[in-house]
């Protein structure tokens, strides 16, 4: 009996280590993600010039706003597809666009045309170095060939 006891203290002490041990990697790892991150954001702001960083902020509250207005628009039905978890991604995106009005489908295109025009708006704002040095940010960060060139090889 005492035998049994004592194994089964020591079964749940290994456990209860390698659990601590497993949950302490996981939380490292999505540190040291986050911090990648932040370096990386860092590092494409430093390159910006003032200009450019207030076009980027400002493009970032119209974007902001048009995603607020657009959720408001949204019915009671359409929320609760948005909060079933039991639906994959790609199942919750197809239902809830299926059940958009024409109206929020406009809203949703006049948003897209906005940011696209946004976008290509900064980037017209870009120097040649900068250009360059984004590039190289983008290879070291998707590998030596670039995230389009990995896409491709997956298909």
């Amino acid at each position: 009996m005492m035998k049994s006891i004592k194994s089964l203290a020591i079964a749940a002490l290994i456990t209860a280590a390698f659990s601590v041990g497993a949950n302490a990697q996981i939380k490292k790892g999505t540190d040291s993600l986050k911090t990648v991150h932040r370096q990386e954001r860092h590092a494409f702001r430093a390159l910006l010039n003032d200009q450019q960083k207030a076009m980027l902020k400002e493009n970032h509250q119209k974007q902001k706003a048009a995603r607020t207005a657009f959720v408001a628009s949204l019915n009671n039905d359409q929320k609760a597809i948005l909060k079933d978890k039991a639906l994959t991604h790609k199942e919750r995106k197809a239902k809830l666009a299926g059940t958009f009005t024409q109206q929020q489908k406009d809203a949703m295109a006049t948003n897209k045309a906005a940011h696209k025009a946004d976008r290509k708006a900064f980037v017209a704002t870009l120097t040649e170095d900068q250009k360059s040095a984004f590039k190289k940010m983008a290879k070291e960060r998707h590998g030596q060939h670039g995230f389009h060139q990995q896409k491709a090889q997956k298909a």
